[in-house]
């Protein structure tokens, strides 16, 4: 077991093999057209583990208190009950991700945080993000190109990321004569 904090060179690690596996679920998704939390549940439970229980019942029911009005007018139907089986229809690949995106949204709504708490969220932003851009891109062949930062001046100095998938790898240098540096700086300068 692993004591104490990781090392940037263990995480760097993490993150590739992590990025690997993802690959593989990916496509042994498109191979049996599958979606994919159905392909890792069956991978868990392969191996004698159960996945997470993350009752999604329960967050679509804070996502419904947030969005009553939008959620009973778009999908036509009268109950909780009817939007949430409507919505699972409407979005059967990806309904657990708007969820848990969601979730995450609004518990970090509002919440006082000390700078290591909010450097630890905006990394954990940032990955889903970046994990959400890798996956299109692969998937569907989307490409982006993605600059993030903070925008409290002198609390988040080290809050920025840029991220291009590879199809628009180099764009805001080549497009915007701006190295990664300089085009997070541009946009700190603009929030």
């Amino acid at each position: 077991p692993v004591v104490g904090r990781r090392s940037a060179e263990t995480n760097a690690t993490l993150d590739a093999g992590f990025a690997a596996v993802d690959q593989a679920l990916l496509e042994l998704s498109r191979t049996t057209g599958m979606p994919m939390h159905q392909v890792i549940n069956l991978f868990m439970k392969s191996r004698g583990r159960t996945a997470s229980t993350i009752n999604y019942w329960n967050l679509y029911s804070n996502y419904f208190k947030d969005k009553a009005k939008q959620e009973l007018t778009r999908l036509g139907v009268t109950t909780r009950k009817e939007c949430y089986a409507k919505f699972k229809e409407q979005f059967p690949d990806t309904y657990q991700d708007i969820l848990d995106t969601h979730d995450e949204l609004t518990s970090l709504d509002g919440l006082p945080q000390t700078i290591g708490q909010r450097a630890q969220a905006f990394q954990r932003f940032h990955r889903r993000v970046t994990n959400i851009l890798d996956v299109a891109s692969t998937k569907f062949g989307f490409e982006s190109a993605t600059v993030m930062c903070g925008k409290i001046v002198n609390q988040d100095a080290s809050l920025g990321h840029v991220h291009t998938t590879p199809g628009a790898s180099d764009f805001f240098l080549t497009r915007c004569r701006a190295d990664n540096d300089t085009i997070i700086g541009h946009l700190k300068a603009q929030v």
